[in-house]
């Protein structure tokens, strides 16, 4: 018997978000890309005309309208090919907003279906029907037209065991979107493999990428080809550019095992909740009976750690480069203390220009000493500078903070509230209005324990154009940074491993009589790796005080006493709450895993939220 082989493909188009002009080019150079080479069946991304990231202009009448105008487009432009093609694209019927896969062929509409699992945040803008005929009005009121094409199902939306299995089709084409968070690409990766091998089908997976909005996360485009639990193509994630792979997949054969298993598997065995299966899945009492690690955002297997600090920085990377591409922008300005974060800010900034083929001299690092600079850090953070090769700069920021003083009336002795908060947006101002010199963007650098401590000064290092380390707790930081340092030799690896040795401070105020650092952070707020265990299991449990506080007395016992953790834990809380205004208004940058603080795509809390139910939780341990 003669094998069918049938060349299929998974594409990334490279977006615009809502340039649907843009998009449709985008789109239509991959499918004469692909068909040349052989493609029968092109996958594309979940909205992949408007881009997945629009938000409420979903809702918008000029989105939708040039949604399908060019929809007519993509289709009128490639009459000619003899591939099948599924796009994805919100249409509006009957009052209602759908999203929407459309396979065409040949200039003509074959199928329509619309997204049936929608999540809160998508139920905000779409609907789901199942009768295709409400879609089709509203492309004209084309039929939908026969193909020979009659073994392929398309599967558009979240939960992969339900698209993927309760298909009879052999292949299953499925258009996806989803952010780039630690764990997810591989969780995904799995279960596809899985439901192939069980089901016998060809899986086609292509997810959105480079081009979503990078507000609040990065997209990386996986594209896969999954055939009886193999995987055939696997695509380059955080690609810059269209991009697309290609298999050749045997019809014959899968009937022929089709035929020989009868074996079949219930649908519940894949269910997980929010599409991702994580250790424990939320239950207390299988986190207490385990090993609690001290540091939870810190995988203990060096190998694993290494890979994930490669994924975070790769995230941190292309969301920062999707950020200047769409500004046009090809400066950076970023303040350097000598410090954690903005060591790992300018890394980040330092791999993007690499990648955007940008001169690393565009980058101008200031310096910007004051009242509680030291040596040490001074020296780290000039030879940094120039060791990575950007354009160094020194703005003392000490006369300028004795003239505001002086303004405002306040005593240099005092080193309060006020002689800290000064300092801070000195150093903002002078970022900010440098970056509008030269045009430029001013990069934040706090991270993510500090937004959820409120260690940060309001309208001072809390603003900036965009913060690439707003998702990266404290704890791992040091990780990051010292990966970096591993991967590198000479003077920039014992500069970088010395910045991971420094105590951590904001160095507002003197120095001590040696000159050493005398404000030290852990000592007035506590130790990070407590804070980073509290938020850990706050938000991505959401377990009370009271389990938190069993779990951290278990996971820190030798090392903390009960006491000391219970105080901690206070001040957590306490802070946690009472610092909400600084997170409601927080700047752009990606989440990098399933926690994230910022109050579009995070955190949901009002600023007045009242601590006081957690505080008695806290009094009574």
């Amino acid at each position: 018997m003669n094998c069918l082989f049938n060349k299929v493909a998974a594409a990334t188009p490279l977006l615009r978000v809502a340039d649907t002009n843009y998009n449709a080019e985008k789109i239509i150079e991959i499918i004469n890309d692909a068909t040349k080479k052989g493609a029968e069946i092109i996958v594309f991304p979940e909205l992949c005309i408007t881009s997945a990231s629009c938000g409420d202009m979903f809702k918008n009448g000029s989105l939708l309208i040039s949604a399908k105008k060019a929809l007519s487009r993509i289709i009128e432009e490639t009459k000619n090919l003899n591939s099948t093609n599924i796009v994805g694209l919100p249409i509006a019927s009957n009052g209602k907003i759908y999203n929407c896969a459309v396979v065409f062929k040949k200039g003509e509409i074959i199928n329509v279906t619309s997204k049936q699992f929608l999540s809160h945040n998508e139920s905000r803008w779409f609907s789901y029907t199942n009768n295709p005929s409400d879609i089709l009005k509203a492309l004209g009121g084309l039929d939908i037209i026969q193909t020979t094409y009659n073994n392929i199902s398309v599967a558009i939306g979240k939960d992969l065991a339900v698209y993927c299995e309760n298909y009879s089709s052999e292949i299953v084409a499925v258009p996806f979107v989803f952010p780039e968070l630690i764990g997810y690409y591989d969780n995904i990766q799995n279960r596809l493999k899985s439901i192939s091998k069980t089901k016998q089908k060809v899986i086609i997976f292509a997810s959105a990428g480079m081009g979503e909005s990078s507000t609040d996360y990065a997209y990386a485009g996986a594209t896969l080809i999954v055939e009886n639990g193999k995987i055939l193509a696997e695509g380059k994630r955080f690609n810059n550019k269209n991009s697309f792979i290609i298999s050749e997949i045997d019809l014959n054969q899968k009937k022929q095992e089709k035929n020989n298993n009868n074996n079949s598997i219930n649908s519940s065995n894949f269910e997980t909740k929010n599409n991702i299966e994580f250790p424990y899945e939320n239950d207390y009492e299988n986190i207490l009976r385990s090993k609690i690690r001290q540091n939870p955002f810190i995988p203990e297997d060096k190998d694993t750690l290494s890979k994930r600090c490669e994924e975070i920085f790769n995230i941190q990377t292309y969301a920062l480069i999707k950020r200047f591409e769409h500004t046009h922008c090809n400066k950076a300005v970023i303040g350097i203390s000598g410090g954690l974060d903005s060591t790992l800010a300018l890394l980040v900034v330092a791999n993007a220009f690499d990648k955007m083929g940008i001169d690393r001299g565009n980058i101008t690092a200031i310096t910007m000493p004051g009242f509680g600079t030291t040596n040490r850090t001074y020296n780290n953070a000039v030879n940094m500078i120039k060791e990575l090769g950007a354009t160094f700069k020194e703005i003392s920021i000490k006369n300028a903070c004795l003239q505001h003083f002086k303004d405002i009336e306040h005593d240099i002795n005092i080193h309060d509230v006020t002689y800290e908060n000064s300092q801070a947006r000195e150093r903002t101002q002078i970022l900010m209005d440098y970056a509008n010199k030269i045009g430029a963007l001013h990069m934040g650098t706090g991270d993510m324990s500090e937004l959820a401590l409120g260690w940060a000064t309001y309208n001072g290092d809390h603003i900036s154009m965009y913060n690439v380390n707003c998702s990266i707790p404290k704890t791992l930081a040091k990780y990051m940074v010292a990966w970096v340092a591993q991967n590198n030799d000479g003077a920039i690896r014992d500069i970088l491993m010395d910045v991971v040795n420094t105590p951590i401070s904001p160095e507002l105020t003197p120095a001590d009589e040696n000159g050493n650092i005398k404000q030290k952070t852990e000592d007035i707020v506590g130790p990070y790796e407590l804070h980073d265990f509290f938020i850990y299991y706050l938000l991505r449990y959401n377990f009370s005080i009271n389990q938190i506080f069993t779990l951290a007395k278990t996971a820190f016992d030798g090392k903390y006493e009960n006491d000391y953790i219970k105080h901690w834990l206070k001040i957590f809380i306490r802070r946690f709450f009472t610092q909400q205004f600084k997170r409601s208004c927080l700047n752009d940058g990606p989440a990098v895993g399933i926690i994230s603080l910022s109050p579009r795509g995070g955190l949901n809390m009002p600023s007045d939220i009242s601590p006081n139910i957690w505080l008695e939780e806290c009094d009574k341990l």
